[in-house]
């Protein structure tokens, strides 16, 4: 195995990774998904330290940090005058830290993604709603509904929330049935954002908290009333700093296991 031709692409990988994440962030999820997709088996020794960061054209203090946060999370094991291997058996987390979407994050558990009971309606902008994303009480909004699953399991419920005013270009109007047949097809919103609407989601703000599954939510994710779930909320941000998207986020909480990268360094965000 050439695993330098796995490591040098590190480079167009870095240039659509989302802003405001530092390079050891991104070098360890680079490395993860590599191990998470079996690109890099169990047991495969990966390059020195030098080797690395002269395929990834980065710091040998960036590759260290990478390096030691992989350890950490069990995802590689060093051997002491031996070198450094992926772990037998790597673990499933999925880094919170990065804004990737819930498409990429059940993608990058090892599972494949899909959705079910999708359901999209316009609604007036509630006072949370209007609040989140700065628009006017009562504004028309696009509410979409879906059930995600993770290798045909339920394992997500999610709301997402987008003013209707978004669809309004310089152009005209974007026709909702473009995006609807996008989100039918299991296109991702970013996505959607990103190719019709000129549209970049720079980062988002989330709050974390376990909850108790209502009816509702417990109907779509076939669980029992009151199963616990672990609820993200969360307000994506343009390039220019405007809220774009409200998101709620209701995740089984068996379903998946999550860690995030916590730094001493750099600026609060």
């Amino acid at each position: 195995m050439d695993i330098s031709k796995i490591i040098k692409p590190f480079m167009q990988w870095n240039k659509d990774a989302p802003e405001g994440v530092q390079l050891a962030q991104r070098v360890t999820e680079f490395l993860r998904i590599k191990i998470m997709d079996g690109e890099l088996p169990p047991e495969t020794q990966l390059p020195n330290e030098p080797d690395l960061s002269s395929y990834m054209n980065i710091s040998r203090s960036t590759v260290r940090s990478a390096l030691a946060i992989l350890e950490q999370g069990g995802f590689i094991q060093r051997r002491w005058g031996v070198g450094t291997f992926v772990a037998k058996n790597p673990p499933t987390y999925n880094n919170l830290s990065l804004n990737s979407g819930v498409t990429q994050l059940i993608r990058s558990s090892g599972a494949v993604p899909g959705s079910v009971e999708c359901l999209i309606t316009k609604r007036p902008a509630s006072e949370r709603t209007s609040v989140h994303l700065s628009i006017e009480l009562g504004a028309p909004t696009l509410v979409v509904e879906r059930v995600r699953l993770a290798n045909d399991k339920r394992s997500v419920f999610t709301v997402d929330v987008l003013p209707l005013s978004l669809f309004q270009t310089p152009d005209g109007q974007i026709p909702l049935d473009e995006f609807e047949k996008a989100i039918d097809e299991q296109q991702s919103i970013y996505g959607f954002f990103r190719q019709k609407l000129n549209l970049e989601i720079h980062h988002g703000i989330a709050w974390i908290r376990p909850v108790s599954a209502e009816e509702y939510i417990a109907d779509k994710l076939q669980l029992k009333v009151g199963s616990n779930l672990l609820h993200i909320e969360q307000v994506d941000f343009d390039n220019n700093g405007e809220p774009v998207a409200l998101s709620d986020e209701y995740y089984v909480a068996d379903a998946f296991r999550f860690y995030i990268y916590r730094s001493n360094q750099g600026e609060y965000r």
